[in-house]
């Protein structure tokens, strides 16, 4: 019993642990270690707002990280541009904003009035076989 509890532990651990590294692992931008790796990826003159900013990288803490004239910042693309063609084809119910606007559906009330009558139906029969059994 205790390897098992000690084991469900260990697994609980190693999930939470996972958990805490996926934002790290989910960057969608490289982190440079050197201005040379920020060069090799045509990566010049990175202001302290760019998430690529970071200290190590600015030697003369001017705010500037990879400083180099011949070149322009070029500026990170913006995260969650909407495409023009729309990716879904039905709304989501409860779903998050996507940008893509889309009317709802009219709901199908000929299904729904069909199913009531159905039901309707059947509780009409149990009550005839329940007076059918009363009078007998």
């Amino acid at each position: 019993m205790r390897k098992s509890v000690a084991g469900a532990a260990l697994v609980a651990a190693v999930g939470c642990s996972a958990l805490t590294a996926a934002p790290a692992s989910a960057l969608s931008f490289p982190l440079f270690e050197n201005c040379d790796a920020a060069a090799g990826a045509g990566v010049y003159n990175i202001p302290v707002g760019d998430p690529r900013y970071t200290p190590e990288l600015d030697s003369d803490a001017d705010g500037v990280a990879c400083e180099n004239p011949d070149y322009a910042y070029v500026p990170l693309p913006p995260v969650g541009d909407v495409p023009t063609d729309p990716q879904i084809e039905q709304m989501p119910v409860g779903g998050a904003d996507t940008g893509v606007a889309m009317a709802p559906e009219k709901p199908n009330t000929g299904i729904a009035a069909l199913g009531l009558a159905g039901l309707g139906a059947a509780a009409g029969g149990v009550l005839l076989a329940r007076r059918r059994n009363v009078r007998a």
